[in-house]
């Protein structure tokens, strides 16, 4: 699949004369993170959009911080569920029910929950109500999709323990989503991702799954610790989680991955946010190819731009890497070929 995506780090509210505006302004607006988002029946009585939504794209990790309404997100398209497929959802104040695609959830001040993006979505919120949308992108996930998965429609109190960490970060967060200006938006997305996962996996006795999940969140879990090692393969990760290879390679099998296609999946994937890396401006394309595992440069650069329809020269010079990135640069994001 190769949805269309975005890397950006732009603040953008929603605007546009009235909420189902066909401008090209608010179709912009409204694309990240609320495609065709409407007032429900009952909207308050100020039922500006502008004035309900607004929001931060961290590469292409999407904050939305939402004020008291009534709002109706459509069944995502299947392109848009792919390249975000996970929505956690955190009530800074107030109350609010949400209506996912089978359940509702009643939030109050200080709840947080997890869901996937794959059905209409809808929030009811009180006068005094904040809440904070978060979501996750495909390559944010990486070795967390088990925790994210066993934790789909719980919530949380932030009282305490990790997700109060969670919770803590975004207070953070929100309160400076205009002005926060990572040196690495990627990275920042993907250690937010990793908290709320914790969050996920230490918040009861069933987070961690069956016996062949927990094996196959710890073989991902070598597989990020090792990836700069050029001799990592299948043989190896199968014998560091005492399983037999084609055990492994079933596991993968199972969540329609290979083993070799994971390994370079995350190669490439960490290498794209190096590119972006302020710490990371005086290595070379091929050296950092080279601390992810990837030594040949030439075969990095293909593997490169057949994954992302770039090349890592080009996307490090569109990206301005040194700056706070708020422009786009529109690119194809193809999973990195991971069958």
């Amino acid at each position: 699949m190769q949805p269309q995506s975005a890397a950006t780090t732009g603040s953008q509210s929603v605007r546009g004369s009235t909420p189902g505006s066909t401008g090209s302004t608010a179709t912009q607006a409204t694309r990240y993170p609320f495609p065709a988002a409407q007032p429900g029946a009952s909207p308050t009585a100020d039922s500006r959009p502008e004035r309900h939504l607004v929001h931060r794209v961290y590469d292409r990790l999407q904050v939305a911080k939402v004020l008291p309404g009534h709002w109706v997100l459509p069944v995502p398209a299947r392109a848009d569920a792919t390249a975000w497929p996970y929505v956690a959802l955190y009530a800074r104040s107030g109350s609010t029910s949400v209506d996912l695609a089978d359940r509702r959830i009643d939030l109050a001040q200080g709840d947080l929950c997890v869901a996937r993006n794959h059905g209409r979505l809808e929030i009811r919120a009180s006068a005094d109500m904040e809440l904070l949308v978060i979501r996750v992108p495909q390559e944010a996930i990486g070795p967390y999709r088990q925790a994210l998965d066993d934790a789909e429609g719980r919530h949380w109190s932030t009282e305490s323990g990790t997700a109060s960490l969670v919770a803590h970060l975004l207070d953070g967060l929100a309160a400076q989503l205009d002005d926060y200006h990572p040196a690495n938006p990627g990275r920042f997305a993907y250690y937010l991702v990793g908290l709320i996962a914790l969050m996920c996996a230490d918040g009861g006795p069933t987070a961690l799954g069956s016996v062949r999940a927990r094996t196959m969140e710890r073989a991902k879990e070598y597989i990020e610790r090792n990836l700069g090692d050029v001799d990592l393969t299948p043989d190896r990760v199968a014998t560091a989680q005492n399983v037999s290879t084609r055990t492994l390679h079933r596991l993968f099998e199972s969540e329609g991955l290979t083993i070799s296609g994971w390994i370079r999946l995350r190669r490439l994937e960490h290498c794209r946010m190096d590119l972006t890396d302020r710490a990371s401006e005086d290595l070379s394309i091929s050296s950092i190819g080279a601390k992810w595992g990837l030594y040949d440069a030439a075969h990095f650069s293909r593997l490169f731009k057949s994954s992302y329809g770039i090349s890592p020269r080009a996307y490090r010079l569109a990206q301005g890497q040194g700056e706070p990135a708020r422009h786009r640069t529109e690119f194809r994001y193809a999973q990195a070929e991971i069958a």
